[in-house]
Parts: structure tokens; C-alpha cells; sequence
């Protein structure tokens, strides 16, 4: 028990690991969101219009377009 002469000692304060600073954890997130956002929107609107000649089986309407065939690929060689 402490008499009102003794003076409290205090332990040496230690920086509290769980301290955050809110406002910069806020903004740090939603900018990571809004990136993310918009390259996973990006991605969907390239594979839309990208043609891909992997898939030649299906013969959309948009592809026919991408699909030119090279000089030694047509019927007769074409090779010089």
C-alpha cells in the first residue's frame, strides 16, 4: 500500500503494436478496391472482344473479323 509520500513509479511505456491509424488503413483499402475494381472490369471487356484462336470451333460473328489466313496456309501451298 502506498503512503500519499511515495511517489507512483511508472514502467516505461512500450508503443502499442495494435494501434492503427484508421483513416490511413481506410484510404489505403478503398483505393486497393477501386483498382481492383476496375482491372477485374477491364479483364471482362478484353476477353469479351478479344478473339481468340484457340477456340476455332466456334464461329461467332465477332471473330470472323480477327480470322485472316496467311498465304501459306491456303489450299495449293501458296509457298514460294
Amino acid at each position: 500500500m502506498a503512503t500519499p509520500t511515495q511517489t507512483p513509479t511508472k514502467a516505461p511505456e512500450e508503443p502499442d503494436p495494435f494501434y492503427y491509424d484508421y483513416n490511413t488503413v481506410q484510404t489505403v483499402g478503398m483505393t486497393l478496391a477501386t483498382i481492383l475494381f476496375l482491372l477485374g472490369i477491364l479483364i471482362i471487356i478484353s476477353k469479351k472482344v478479344k478473339c481468340r484462336k484457340a477456340d476455332s470451333r466456334s464461329e461467332s460473328p465477332t471473330c470472323k473479323s480477327c480470322k485472316s489466313e496467311l498465304p501459306s496456309s491456303a489450299p495449293g501451298g501458296g509457298g514460294v
